[in-house]
């Protein structure tokens, strides 16, 4: 009996072990690209943002003269200001647009109202459909077919909607809002699927209406979702590029620009020219951002978090 046990023992430690070797080869290859490609990288960017570089003396400490250079030039560039201006109406529009539409549009097709299907469609197609070629059919679609439909139904002469620089930044916000329809309704519909029925049919025999279900149940049911896009939103704010980079690639116009586009376009820049003499202070104004962006996202996810319905939680 007591052999038995031992062997017994012996086996399922053995197993064990094996598991164990199972599981640090699976996750081996994971870490290691982590660690390298985001720990070492962005470690390095960070010594980056205390440094100058200089092709006779390579790169030196300068201590925080890089954010210096930055205070200064946000007073003299209005390029920084229009692109942080830029970077929040991308945010507070398009978040608060897209997160009521997309509550919304989930929420019916949920209760499998009419026509649920035609808003599948409609709404999955962009994130089905590659990030340029669908930049480039709406391009079309705004540049050519609008001012085509004016030309034949109202007999009027008018600018493609991106090409009019007095649209063009509504109508890519329009764009950024209806391709991010796809994965908001994909995780809210998730939520929604995993509601008690008997918590519905109960609502249902007190004569719970279509509005008041969705503001007394579902809203409150899903709110962990809601907090977690709001959150991943908040943290994105400066370096989302809006699509600009699918609608102008790199010759986009000042007056569109976002932070993250901004980002982008030097980096591309630099990379160009095969110069590291403006990285240090893109790696310093990336610090900056991240010092002002990480204390705000915290700060809301507590707030939501304490103050905000926690049903399920």
């Amino acid at each position: 009996m007591v052999l038995n046990m031992e062997n017994k023992n012996s086996r399922l430690g053995k197993r064990r072990t094996n598991d164990l070797i199972f599981f640090t080869c699976l996750v081996a290859i994971p870490l290691l690209h982590f660690f390298i490609f985001y720990v070492c990288v962005n470690f390095n960017s960070i010594l980056l943002a205390f440094k100058s570089y200089s092709s006779t003396d390579g790169y030196e400490w300068v201590g925080f003269e890089n954010f210096s250079n930055l205070f200064r030039d946000f007073k003299k560039f209005t390029l920084y200001e229009q692109a942080l201006k830029n970077s929040l109406i991308v945010f507070f529009v398009g978040t608060s647009i897209s997160a009521s539409l997309s509550l919304f549009f989930s929420y019916y097709i949920y209760k499998k109202a009419p026509m649920k299907n035609l808003f599948k469609v409609l709404l999955f197609m962009p994130s089905i459909i590659p990030a340029i070629a669908m930049a480039a059919i709406f391009k079309q679609f705004a540049d050519s077919a609008i001012p085509n439909i004016a030309k034949l139904l109202f007999d009027t002469e008018i600018k493609g909607l991106i090409q009019n620089p007095s649209t063009t930044l509504g109508t890519i916000l329009f764009y950024n809002i209806w391709v991010g329809f796809g994965v908001n309704i994909l995780l809210y519909l998730g939520a929604m699927n995993g509601i008690s029925e008997s918590v519905v049919e109960a609502a249902k025999l007190d004569g719970v209406t279509f509005f008041s279900e969705f503001i007394y149940i579902t809203f409150p049911s899903v709110f962990s979702t809601f907090r977690t896009l709001l959150i991943v939103a908040l943290g994105g704010v400066f370096v989302n590029q809006a699509s600009l980079v699918s609608f102008f690639g790199t010759s986009s116009e000042e007056a569109y620009f976002t932070i993250g586009y901004y980002l982008y376009k030097e980096t591309v820049r630099i990379s160009l020219n095969n110069s590291n003499a403006g990285l240090p202070q893109l790696a310093a104004f990336g610090l900056l951002l991240t010092g002002i962006t990480v204390p705000i996202v915290f700060t809301v996810n507590w707030a939501l978090k304490k103050y905000g319905p926690n049903v399920g939680e």
